[in-house]
């Protein structure tokens, strides 16, 4: 059976699945990042179907180094292709389509309203962006906006555009089935953008400046800070 190991963050794994697919797929070993972050992004890689096992490693792990992909990262080249032609394989253009599958889920989480979902992280936002407008138009086209991530990035979006949006706080799977019931999608280059992505989506994305790795240059996306 193959094994795969990647060392990057979260959306980078996100990203390398598309991969991992076409090559038959296995098991996968992810960084120990801490026990709270490793375990929910195991609970979303698990349950794609050809995902054997996830292991946290500590440490080395044997089979495809899936790492090879920074050697493809250039400005204009997606990180889906970029893992492709890490492990020197043709791409395998369903991704386009979309590539996280999700059961059905055996819990109950979401609104019985319409709802749109926000994330913001610090590291891959545009700091002269100002999301209040975006707030506004995410308004206009749903009943409630949530903010999908850790509380004190919530709390900073907030205080910094004067928005009043709601908090959730989920692991990766809880948040993939919460991102794919919603009305929209909006937010910075993140793993929860990259499971919005990853789940075939229509999204809209704030590009940090000079970092256009983060996009997938498809129809189904929209640049909101151009």
């Amino acid at each position: 059976m193959n094994s795969f190991f990647h060392n990057g963050a979260t959306g980078d794994i996100i990203f390398s699945l598309p991969t991992v697919r076409a090559m038959g797929g296995g098991n996968f070993y992810i960084p120990n990042f801490d026990k709270q972050r490793s375990e929910s992004i195991k609970t979303l890689i698990e349950v794609q179907p050809y995902i054997n096992e996830v292991i946290i490693m500590d440490g080395h792990a044997p089979g495809y180094d899936l790492n090879r992909f920074r050697d493809y990262a250039t400005a204009h080249t997606n990180l889906v292709e970029a893992h492709f032609r890490g492990q020197n394989i043709p791409v395998d253009e369903t991704w386009k389509q979309g590539w996280l599958t999700l059961p059905e889920p055996n819990f109950e989480l979401f609104p019985t309203k319409k709802y749109s979902v926000i994330n913001r992280t610090t590291n891959y936002a545009d700091p002269n962006f100002n999301w209040a407008n975006e707030v506004e138009y995410l308004k206009s086209i749903s009943d409630e906006v949530y903010f999908l991530g850790y509380f004190h990035e919530w709390q900073l979006f907030n205080n910094t555009f004067g928005t009043d949006i709601n908090f959730v706080d989920l692991n990766f799977l809880e948040g993939a089935y919460f991102i794919k019931n919603a009305v929209m999608f909006s937010g910075c280059y993140s793993c929860w953008c990259t499971i919005a992505m990853g789940l075939g989506l229509t999204y809209r994305l704030e590009q940090a400046p000079g970092h256009t790795c983060s996009s997938l240059f498809e129809p189904r996306e929209t640049i909101i800070n151009l």
